[in-house]
């Protein structure tokens, strides 16, 4: 269990202050750190007798038709979940090139554990259950190219006994014991019953998945187990918390124990009764963190990863917030982790929706740690990010070079129709808004220069530059409330008309094969493009607070009208040009505080004097030396609809993302 290493780091979460910006690193560290564990692929006999390695890469040798499909149950070790009396196992498919175990060729092997495999059609498994279709373009592309893929069904899912725990350590322990048993440290059995020994593997083991199937990867190394090369989480969750909650505001009622019922195969009593219990526990009445949260905060756990990483993530992704991916870099920065980040514009998304620009970048990744290929791929750029109009750039590091935290001072002069954000000197006329028992939509940041009771906006002057945010911000506000309790929202607004990235979407009648494949399996997908649209405003960051949790987030506190209270919360991490001719805008407003109790409306009185926004800006900030503006900004177009907020629509989201 990993409770003893979360002790040591208990204040990660004890204050209110939880700003966490960015490590910065030396450039040099970035191409000279460490390679995968074991010697690298060299152009030796031992490389020649493998067909899929011409020079430094992988090609296309081995026949997907002749591949061995195969199922094994992994024993947990010590584990007894769902209380039977029987250790739990856990199930696993696994599909690799024949012809390599015809010459005694071992594979590396590409993991994706996932909690929603019971929802693949039944045709996917032939007769005696055996997975034939594994539903992704990693075994037709891969399998092919000298590797195995592994898809792992996670503890008390689909297959496996035990028990789902929603992030925590029988989920964790449970996948964790795949990369055992493919190293030789566990036990595991046919279907048939007899032990099964993978004498086919190197040991070289790396995990993808997208959404919980990515965080499922982030916990494993979370546990420094040894085997696990690398992992390539996409849209995935740093911590459980930071997914249910925004600084203590529950994002939806009763939301850990649905997540629970919903991916639990329900096999034993003990299963059915923890889906209670673990919503319990979750606290969601008080919103608050407590130390229950700490298996299912992998950020805790940074310092213990082995492996490199290569993060994925949208910076439109408001199902797993970009928070997820900025905490997670920053605690795998101060850690020295080998790493990589491909930052696109979309939501929800594998990077495989950007198909070539996300193959062409993956492939050498997996060559250099699992095949241990010199293909010089940490010498690359460390950052891949799509920018607005949905160009892809690289960077040498991420967040950007020359990235400086620069606090933006509010202000509000008498009569403005708008109030000011700038380097300069805050005002200390107050400013009230009012909000209603339902949450505020992105609609009230349109018009910021017509006064509206059921906001804040603070403008900056018209640039006269380009300026960058990159990484983490954060928002101080001291304000007072009318009522005990009450919620408050930051949006960070680029105000200006640009053609902004719209979505990703597939191109009718085309048709690309991703690597060998079969009737059942081909392996092709259609072309995908991205699609823009002109707008004249766009919310880059949105992100909830309670102020009840001003103090610290392991306690909820009632509020006393007429007194005044400091509050200190991270905004999502971002990155996004703000353009020359363009105006940087914040938005407050008043939100309920909690979803399981009930909320009438509050107004919140804000003292600009002593609040800020602090960005970590980069480029010519000369323009924000002074506030503004006099004139009125024209802003009626949002480039992106309004966040989901379904819960069942953000599962759905979740299983069609992880496939």
């Amino acid at each position: 269990m990993r409770t003893s290493r979360h002790q040591a780091r208990t204040a990660f979460r004890s204050s209110v202050a939880l700003v966490a910006t960015a490590a910065l690193v030396p450039l040099a560290s970035l191409t000279a750190i460490a390679g995968p564990t074991s010697a690298p692929a060299s152009t030796t006999s031992a490389t020649a007798a493998k067909p899929f390695v011409q020079g430094t890469q992988t090609v296309a040798a081995y026949d997907y038709d002749n591949a061995i499909r195969e199922r094994v149950q992994v024993e947990v070790p010590n584990t007894d979940a769902d209380d039977n009396g029987v250790t739990d196992r856990v199930t696993v498919d696994i599909i690799r090139p024949g012809e390599a175990a015809q010459a005694g060729i071992d594979v590396p092997v590409i993991i994706q554990a996932s909690p929603y495999y019971a929802r693949d059609p039944k045709t996917y498994f032939d007769a005696d259950g055996t997975r034939q279709v594994f539903g992704t373009w990693l075994d037709n592309y891969f399998v092919p190219r000298g590797y195995a893929v592994a898809f792992v069904d996670m503890p008390g899912t689909f297959r496996s006994t035990g028990c789902s725990d929603v992030g925590a350590d029988y989920e964790v322990l449970g996948t964790k014991a795949v990369v055992d048993w493919l190293n030789n440290r566990g036990t595991a059995y046919t279907p048939a019953g007899a032990k099964s020994r993978p004498d086919w593997s190197t040991g070289k083991t790396g995990m993808i998945g997208v959404s919980w199937n990515g965080t499922i990867a982030n916990s494993v190394a979370s546990t420094g187990v040894r085997g696990l090369e690398t992992i390539v989480p996409i849209a995935a969750i740093s911590s459980w918390y930071d997914y249910t909650r925004g600084h203590g505001v529950p994002f939806y009622d009763e939301y850990m124990g649905f997540l629970h019922d919903y991916v639990s195969n329900d096999a034993s009593p003990r299963c059915v009764e923890m889906t209670d219990e673990i919503e319990q526990n979750s606290d969601t009445r008080t919103g608050s963190y407590s130390k229950w949260w700490d298996p299912r905060n992998y950020n805790l756990d940074a310092d213990n990863v082995r492996a490199s990483v290569y993060v994925v993530h949208g910076l439109g992704d408001e199902n797993v917030k970009t928070r997820h991916f900025g905490e997670w870099w920053d605690e795998l920065a101060r850690n020295g982790v080998p790493r990589k980040i491909f930052l696109h514009q979309g939501v929800h998304l594998d990077g495989f929706s950007f198909r070539d620009e996300w193959v062409k970048r993956l492939h050498p990744w997996f060559d250099y740690w699992l095949q241990g290929l010199q293909n010089n791929v940490m010498k690359t750029p460390q950052a891949t990010i799509q920018r607005e109009d949905g160009t892809f750039v690289e960077e040498s590091r991420w967040p950007a070079v020359g990235v400086k935290q620069t606090k933006l001072n509010l202000s509000k002069a008498a009569g403005a129709t708008s109030g000011g954000l700038s380097i300069g000197t805050g005002s200390s006329t107050p400013v009230s808004f009012t909000g209603t028992d339902k949450e505020s939509t992105d609609a009230a940041v349109l018009d910021p220069t017509t006064v509206k009771p059921e906001r804040a906006v603070f403008l900056s002057n018209e640039l006269s530059k380009g300026v960058r945010v990159s990484g983490t911000a954060k928002v101080t506000v001291r304000v007072k409330v009318n009522k005990v309790a009450s919620g408050i929202k930051a949006r960070l607004v680029d105000y200006g008309t640009a053609s902004r990235y719209l979505n990703v979407s597939n191109v009718p009648n085309t048709r690309v094969c991703w690597g060998d494949g079969n009737e059942a399996d081909t392996g092709c997908y259609a072309e995908t493009q991205i699609n823009k649209a002109t707008s004249d405003v766009s919310v880059v960051v949105r992100t909830l607070a309670d102020i009840g949790h001003y103090r610290t987030l392991n306690r909820k506190e009632s509020l006393q009208a007429g007194k005044w209270y400091e509050l200190t919360f991270e905004l999502n991490a971002d990155d996004v040009v703000f353009a020359a001719g363009h105006r940087l805008g914040l938005v407050l407003t008043v939100e309920p505080d909690n979803p399981s109790v009930p909320f009438t409306g509050a107004t919140v009185t804000l003292d600009p004097s002593q609040s800020s926004l602090t960005l970590p800006l980069t480029g010519a900030t000369d323009s924000l030396a002074k506030t503004g503006p006099a004139e009125r900004v024209a802003a009626s177009d949002l480039a992106q609809p309004e966040p989901e907020k379904d819960p069942a629509e953000l599962m759905r989201q979740f299983v069609e993302a992880s496939r």
